[in-house]
């Protein structure tokens, strides 16, 4: 997955939720990972979006405009209408060149404070957070005849060019790998918009086109099945045309995840023991690379264990030889594999995982070093010690489950905000899920 969508609340004008369906479509099949982060709080205000990729941070405010608009860095900007009524932007606010400055402003600041939480100690003098991108974005598109006078500080660009924007600008002095990246949104208190991520599914350029992800599942659709195993819906006919198939394919994922949630969430909740000086897990916020299905269930902030279930569906494509997530088939998974438990008590690490098979013919899942990598943001390795997995492979019989786990014999960073485990590819593909964790 090339794209995940974190959000500290979820927007509430359906035009910003499209506008970020949109954009995530528009980065989802590109190579390398990108982070959305939406309405979020830092340094007192609320920002409206940011895009993390490896090599910048662009600083973004997002305006749905149905006019032409005229404005400039000081004063009013103003939505021209086609019958030429004239209506103000933000009124009351500031406005978006300067929401942006003041965005820019508590970003950096946030992120040089906290630059010891997710950078090594080698790049903690060479990243400079001031080179992040500002720009104001219109959704759908700058319209013919609009007038805005702006500086270098901040840039204009249409919702509609944002994604080639993205793709083709850098930070000067910005460097970060895929802990890093994703230690920030955990430090911002950002969580994966689920809703979004499980129905991201190839480009979609027109943001009007996307229906509203909040408004797919109905409360009586995603609970007339709870407690029954949740129904695989056959591939849509070729005969369906293209953007029905998309709906019909978005409406089954969104209704599988929202059974699942349901359920998971109804289950019983095992009591967990709490240790003298635990490590603190209190919650799975990770968002798996395979993108199906993904279940979160908040442990016990005061305790060192967290059981739950983080879920990755994968089926095998015949054609190319690949795993691919089921959301991007449509197709009744072939494997599904959960880390079910993250436990940090006694000064060791220890993960549990399952993995459920589908299919027609055996697997084997090898719970060692060289298939499954831990690190934190700052740049710590975790390394599993093969000896103690137990067992060292899973091999999962087809149709039936089974169960193991790996250990890591050292302790969690007392300053690290986020782990990421990796699964690389054996045997079906790489996924990766995100701990955030409070030290």
């Amino acid at each position: 997955m090339a794209v995940q969508v974190w959000i500290g609340e979820t927007p509430e004008h359906p035009n910003e939720r499209r506008a970020i369906m949109a954009l995530a479509n528009g980065l989802h099949e590109l190579e390398g990972l990108y982070l959305i982060l939406a309405n979020f709080s830092v340094g007192g205000r609320t920002v409206d979006l940011v895009i993390i990729k490896h090599d910048a941070i662009f600083i973004l405010e997002l305006k749905h405009c149905d006019g032409r608009v005229l404005g400039s860095v000081n004063g009013p900007w103003f939505v021209e209408g086609r019958n030429g009524e004239r209506k103000r932007l933000n009124p009351g606010r500031k406005n978006p060149y300067n929401q942006v400055i003041s965005y820019f402003h508590a970003l950096t600041n946030f992120l040089n404070e906290h630059r010891r939480e997710f950078l090594s100690a080698q790049k903690t003098n060479d990243v400079d957070f001031r080179t992040c991108k500002r720009a104001v974005v219109l959704a759908p598109s700058i319209q013919d005849g609009s007038e805005i006078e702006l500086d270098w500080k901040v840039e204009l660009k249409g919702l509609d060019e944002l994604p080639a924007y993205l793709i083709t600008e850098r930070s000067s002095e910005i460097q970060l790998n895929e802990e890093e990246m994703l230690a920030i949104p955990a430090l911002l208190h950002c969580t994966p918009w689920h809703e979004i991520n499980t129905v991201l599914r190839g480009v979609v350029p027109d943001p009007n086109s996307i229906a509203d992800p909040l408004d797919t599942i109905t409360t009586s659709e995603a609970t007339q099945t709870i407690g029954q195993p949740p129904a695989l819906e056959e591939p849509p006919s070729p005969a369906v045309p293209p953007m029905a198939a998309w709906r019909a394919i978005t409406a089954v994922a969104l209704v599988f995840a929202a059974i699942l949630v349901l359920a998971l969430l109804l289950r019983p909740v095992q009591s967990l023991p709490v240790a003298d000086a635990p490590a603190r897990l209190p919650e799975i916020n990770g968002m798996p690379t395979g993108d199906a299905f993904p279940i979160i269930i908040a442990g016990d902030a005061a305790r060192c264990q967290w059981t739950g279930y983080q879920l990755v569906a994968k089926r095998y494509d015949p054609a190319t030889r690949s795993w691919l997530s089921v959301a991007e088939g449509a197709a009744t998974p072939e494997v599904i594999i959960a880390l079910e438990q993250v436990a940090a008590c006694s000064g060791t690490i220890e993960l549990t995982w399952s993995v459920q098979n589908n299919w027609d013919r055996p697997i084997e899942f090898p719970l060692q070093a060289a298939n499954i990598k831990i690190s934190d943001g700052l740049g710590n390795q975790y390394p599993i010690d093969d000896n103690a997995s137990s067992p060292a492979t899973l091999v999962i019989a087809a149709g039936n489950q089974a169960r193991g786990s790996v250990n890591v014999n050292r302790p969690l960073s007392s300053s690290a905000t986020s782990l990421l485990v990796r699964l690389r590819d054996q045997p079906f593909g790489e996924a990766s899920f995100v701990v955030a964790l409070q030290p």
